[in-house]
């Protein structure tokens, strides 16, 4: 009994473990305001969450990190004015409702006159580009947050 006790503590050949192919752990989320969120303040202050994503500037190149985890800055995309699946490996382009947070800001407020609005984040690289949730050579599925919906009352 001892001879496979020593094996399986051992010897690094006793198993082999693979990592997943679409990085399952890495996380994009509103940590405030909750969906459904209603408010008569128009100063709304947004607060990003993150699980396995480092956050990093724009233009400042990050080197290779560990399968499943990726660094970049965040960009937030109000009333689903950029469709972000829909341009793969395109830089987010600047607009009213698409801001960059390319400074690695973690929070924002923003300043919303009366109505409903559709919040979701993307996770961009440095040169604004989305990350793809896959390696390279897999279907481009960009880290996206849910979209959460807020609204601002008069």
């Amino acid at each position: 009994m001892k001879h496979i006790i020593y094996f399986l503590f051992v010897s690094p050949l006793a198993f082999s473990f693979e990592s997943s192919d679409n990085c399952d752990d890495i996380e994009l989320f509103f940590l405030s305001p909750q969906d459904g969120f209603v408010s008569e303040n128009q100063k709304l202050k947004v607060e990003f969450g993150t699980k396995n994503i480092n956050i990093s500037p724009a233009g400042v190149v990050v080197e290779k990190q560990e399968n499943c985890k990726v660094s970049g800055h965040h960009h937030l995309i109000i009333n689903n004015a950029y469709e972000v699946k829909s341009f793969e490996n395109q830089p987010i382009p600047y607009g009213a409702n698409i801001l960059h947070f390319g400074g690695g800001q973690k929070e924002a407020e923003l300043s919303l006159p009366p109505g409903k609005y559709s919040l979701q984040l993307v996770i961009g690289d440095y040169e604004h580009k989305p990350i793809n949730r896959n390696r390279s050579d897999q279907k481009y599925n960009p880290i996206l947050s849910e979209t959460i919906n807020v609204e601002i009352l008069p």
